[in-house]
Formats: C-alpha cells, sequence, structure tokens
C-alpha cells in the first residue's frame, strides 16, 4: 500500500455554535419534486473535454449535477470538444464526462476514479473555463490454457482487486467476467490505472485419459473392453496470475492509463473434488424430508458456488463435484417445518464429507421497534422500513426482506441465522421530503448501545431491539486555503472517527469531500449525510484511492498528521484549515 502524502494542517479559525435542537427544515429537491419542475436561475458553466495531450473529444456525454438543489442536465461536447450549462441556480456542481474508451472523469479530479471538485457558481455567474481532461483505460491480454498446454476455450476469466471489506483485506471482482476465444485469449479493458488480480476458471469437460493397448484392440474388433478403473473426479479450480490456486500468492499487474499489459498467461489446473453427504434431522433426532439444503462457497471470488439439494424421505441429502473451499450450508424447512432453520459451516479439502447433520430448530426473530426523538411533531412510526444488513461471508453484504413497522413503530427481523448484522440507515418513508430529514440517532440491543455496530448473533438473538431516528443533525464544514489566504481545491478532505472499532467498510462516519473552487468543503450536514455525535480527527490527503478511507492502515498513517475534532449533538462546527 502506498504512503499517503498528508497536508500538514495548522489551525485557522475555529468557529463553534452552541450545540441546539435543529428545526427539520424541508429539502429543496423535495420541494423541487413536489411542485414537479426543477429549479432555474441565469448562471453559465462551460468548458472543454480533452484527452491528456490536449486533443479535443468531441461527442462526449457530459453530465451536471447540482448539490443542493438537485438539479440534473445532459449535454454532448461539440466538435471542438466544448460545452455549455445555462440557466443554472446558484449552486455547488459536479460535472463529469464520459465517453468509451476513455475513462468515465469528473472535473477537478486528478485521474479518473477520482473525486472531483465542485464548481461555485452565484446566480448570474459565468464559469468558463472548466477544463475535463479524460484518460485512455487499461488493458491485460493474455492466453489461458488447460493442464496439458491446450487453448483454453470459453475459460472465465475476471479482473479483482484487493480492497477492504469489514475489517479484511479481500480481493473483490470489478466489472464483469470475459471468456476466452478459441485460442485461450483473453482481453479486459477500460481498467481506471491501478493494481489487478487476474483469476480465471471454467469447465472444459472430463479429462482426457491415454487408452491402453487392450481398449485399443477391443474398439477394432467391435467388442467391448474391460473397464478401466475409475478416475478420481476432478475440476478446473480457479487460477490466480501467474499460475497459483491462492489468491494470496497471485502477483497484482500495474496497469497505467492507455497502457496495454500483454502476455499474462496462465495455466488451469485441475483439483479434486469431493462428495458431501449429510442428513436432517428434527431437536429430538428423527429424519425430516422434504428441506431445501443450499451449499455456498465465500464471497469474493470468481469461483464462488451454490449448490442446491432437496432432501429425500429419509433425510438424507447429497452433492458432488464440490471445490475445496470453505462454504456455508443452510436447511430451510417448508410445510410442516416451516420457519425452521439449520446452519453451519464446511471446510472441504480434497476428501469425500460423509456423515453431515444437521439438526432443524426455530429461525431466530428480534423483536424491533422504531422510534422518532424529535423536538416537533414526529411522523407517524407505521409502514416504515428498517434495513438491515447481512456481513455473513456467503450473503455479498445483502439487505434482509424486513417487514414495515406496525402502528406501534414494531417490527420482526425474522429468518436469522447465526452471524453478523448491522441494524440502521436510510429509513424508506416512500416518495416524501421526511426521507432526507431523519438520519439513524442510535440502536440499543438490550441494553448494550451497537450503533453503526456489527450485531454478532450466535444461538439467540436479543430479546429487545430499540432503533431511534432523529430530526437532530450536526454540521461540520470549513475551507482549505494556503499560507496567503488564497483557496485551495485540489486535496481530499477526510474526517474519521477515533474509535478504531468504526474503521470498517461503509461506515457513515468515515467521509471525504473534495472542497469546491472557492476551498469550501462540507463534511456533514442534514439528514443522511450528518456525522454522529462523537470524536473525529481530520486531515487532507493529496490522493486517495477507491475505497482507501476505509483502509485501518491508511488511517493508522494519516491519523498522525491529523488534528481532534469533536462533535456535540446538533452541533454546528466551522474548521477552517491552512496548508504549508
Amino acid at each position: 500500500m502506498k504512503t499517503p502524502l498528508v497536508i500538514l494542517l495548522l489551525f485557522s479559525a475555529l468557529a463553534v455554535e452552541p450545540a441546539a435542537q435543529q428545526t427539520p427544515v424541508r429539502d429543496p429537491r423535495a420541494a423541487a419534486a413536489a411542485t414537479n419542475a426543477a429549479p432555474t436561475g441565469t448562471g453559465v458553466i462551460a468548458g472543454a473535454v480533452t484527452a491528456e495531450d490536449g486533443r479535443p473529444i468531441r461527442f462526449a456525454y457530459v453530465l451536471l449535477l447540482g448539490g443542493t438543489t438537485g438539479v440534473v442536465k445532459v449535454t454532448s461536447s461539440d466538435a471542438d470538444g466544448k460545452f455549455t450549462f445555462d440557466k443554472l441556480p446558484a449552486d455547488r456542481y459536479t460535472v463529469g464526462a464520459s465517453k468509451t474508451p476513455y475513462l468515465g472523469t469528473l472535473a477537478g479530479a486528478k485521474r479518473a476514479g477520482r473525486p472531483g471538485t465542485p464548481i461555485v457558481v452565484a446566480n448570474g455567474q459565468k464559469v468558463g473555463d472548466v477544463a475535463i481532461r479524460m484518460q485512455m483505460g487499461g488493458a491485460i491480454t493474455g492466453i489461458v490454457t488447460d493442464e496439458r498446454g491446450q487453448p483454453g476455450l470459453g475459460a472465465m476469466v475476471a479482473v479483482m482487486q484487493w480492497r477492504m471489506q469489514g475489517n479484511e483485506r479481500a480481493l473483490v471482482q470489478v466489472g464483469g467476467v470475459t471468456t476466452t476465444d478459441d485460442e485461450g485469449r483473453y482481453r479486459v479493458f477500460g481498467l481506471v490505472p491501478g493494481e489487478y488480480v487476474i483469476t480465471a476458471g471454467g469447465s472444459f469437460g472430463p479429462p482426457a485419459r491415454a487408452l491402453t493397448a487392450t481398449e485399443v484392440d477391443a474398439a477394432l474388433r467391435g467388442t467391448v473392453a474391460p473397464p478401466a478403473p475409475p478416475a478420481a473426479p476432478t475440476r478446473y479450480a480457479p487460477v490466480y496470475f501467474p499460475g497459483t490456486t491462492r489468491a494470496a500468492d497471485a502477483v497484482p499487474i500495474p496497469v497505467t492509463a492507455g497502457e496495454e499489459r500483454n502476455n499474462a498467461d496462465f495455466r488451469l489446473q485441475t483439483v479434486p473434488v469431493s462428495r458431501v453427504e449429510g442428513s436432517v434431522v428434527s431437536a429430538d433426532g428423527q429424519p425430516l424430508g422434504g428441506v431445501d439444503v443450499t451449499m455456498t462457497s465465500f464471497a469474493g471470488s470468481i469461483a464462488q458456488y451454490g449448490m442446491r439439494m432437496r432432501v429425500g424421505p429419509d433425510g438424507r441429502f447429497g452433492v458432488g463435484g464440490a471445490m475445496p473451499g470453505s462454504y456455508v450450508i443452510l436447511a430451510n424447512g417448508s410445510g410442516p417445518t416451516a420457519g425452521q432453520f439449520a446452519y453451519g459451516t464446511v471446510e472441504i479439502g480434497g476428501g469425500d464429507v460423509i456423515g453431515l447433520q444437521l439438526t432443524m430448530k426455530p429461525a431466530l426473530t428480534m423483536n424491533a421497534r422504531l422510534m422518532f426523538d424529535a423536538t416537533t411533531t414526529a411522523p407517524s412510526t407505521a409502514g416504515r422500513r428498517v434495513p438491515v444488513r447481512s456481513l455473513n461471508p456467503a450473503s455479498s453484504g445483502g439487505n434482509l426482506t424486513v417487514a414495515a413497522t406496525n402502528q406501534s413503530g414494531e417490527f420482526p427481523i425474522t429468518g436469522l441465522v447465526p452471524g453478523r448484522y448491522v441494524i440502521g440507515g436510510p429509513l424508506s418513508f416512500g416518495p416524501t421530503s421526511d426521507t432526507m430529514t431523519w438520519a439513524l440517532q442510535s440502536v440499543v440491543a438490550d441494553g448494550r448501545d451497537v450503533t453503526d455496530l456489527p450485531l454478532e448473533i450466535a444461538d439467540s438473538a436479543p430479546k429487545s431491539v430499540v432503533v431511534t431516528y432523529t430530526a437532530t443533525w450536526q454540521e461540520l464544514s470549513g475551507r482549505l486555503q494556503s499560507q496567503s489566504g488564497a483557496a485551495v481545491s485540489d486535496y481530499t478532505i477526510l474526517v474519521f472517527p477515533e474509535d478504531k472499532a468504526y474503521w470498517f467498510q461503509g461506515t457513515r462516519r468515515i467521509v471525504i469531500a473534495r472542497p469546491g473552487t472557492d476551498g469550501r468543503f462540507t463534511l456533514s450536514g442534514k439528514g443522511l449525510t450528518t456525522l454522529p455525535p462523537g470524536k473525529y480527527r481530520l486531515a487532507a490527503v493529496t490522493d486517495i484511492g477507491r475505497d482507501e478511507q476505509f483502509d485501518p492502515a491508511f488511517l493508522s498513517q494519516v491519523a498522525a498528521a491529523s488534528i481532534p475534532i469533536t462533535l456535540g449533538p446538533g452541533e454546528k462546527k466551522i474548521q477552517d484549515l491552512a496548508i504549508r
């Protein structure tokens, strides 16, 4: 991991307003939607889309998005690469362009895939020098062969990157899957500059074997040769460049803008596959039939396998062809066993797994309740949906289907299996402005505060979960400037909590923002964009990779050059920063 270049922060101005309860204000985007008319004004943004060498890029799609008004406009660059947006109300605008085979780029971004600089426009003002400089995407090509060195026709090839998932560094697939041609060749393109891991897998039929002389003679005579001894069943394992089945041993391939990395060749490998057999029984040990059993490999690989088995009347099930790896196995009841489950993990290392027993028991349920903390009239607690996200290995971080709240705000969270879950997030109100007003305040499970933290569920679930939303919001903003006082916009502002327990992927407590052309930035605001009260660190960095702000190692490096900042409930804080 590269070492971040952190801008040393000098105190400039620290203005704090006393903590106070905030009165909900109707969001201007919702107001515009209610009147079915987009806000207009007399501002103008104009500029040009060019390649890195300065050549104009014609007929590129150019998108404009207003940060406060919600204005959205689309146009295209002309034959000279120029574009214009007019009739704009005062706002801070993000402008970006896209055109194949170039990489989508935002105005002010240091490179493709990085945040852009918001363009500040006053009513009647014309900003005419917006430059969007687009890079060509990179590409990786190579040949995949089978274990005999023959072209691997139809092999699946995926591009992956190391990223933070939860508190762990894991390979994450980026983009789709391509297949090799009749010569085993593949080409993946449109890659943002970075380091990539190439992985391939596939199935080209059962491996061939050499015929014995007896078998050949029998075939020529038209008779049947004695059967050959059965070969151990094998399948092609996922292989990572330059030719390893271990992801940890994969060699990342660095790609720069417009670069084509050739000869990323490697050979597939066969591995023995296993048969899994077991039975499903009731709590008293009696066999249960009519149950569906699924076995799913852990997420995060091109070879994420899923197998479904129907349990026979005798309670037995079996499946063959399982690749080595870690699996989650889940039995779901139906009919007389509806509402019951059995859950476990299976490690397959090349040998068969026989005698696995799954004992059914009632599915776990959490009784939760929605509440609103408000100094003004709160909305009804009925008909709302509280997000619940699973962090279990085979779930890919998917959201659970949770019933809407009743008149008392109560809602059961059903069908839970042992694992880790995060409760709370953007609350569904339907097509109203309330969604933009209310933010998660707390999640308390059996008296323990688990707000924004994974809730671990083992053999039993919490008996009571209270999820509270509030219209009180915290504001954190400021201005980045040079020592002479001039606005600075080509850096990224980062705020993150002091408590390392919150240093994980996707937490709302870690926020990045680019200053606008006036040097001003906002890290916390009304409703869904608010930071929870707490102790944070604030820093400015020259550049930041995708999701790098969630990497604990990166944050540890930044922390040494950051400054502390505390947000109280309802507090508005302005922290100006100077660089040297």
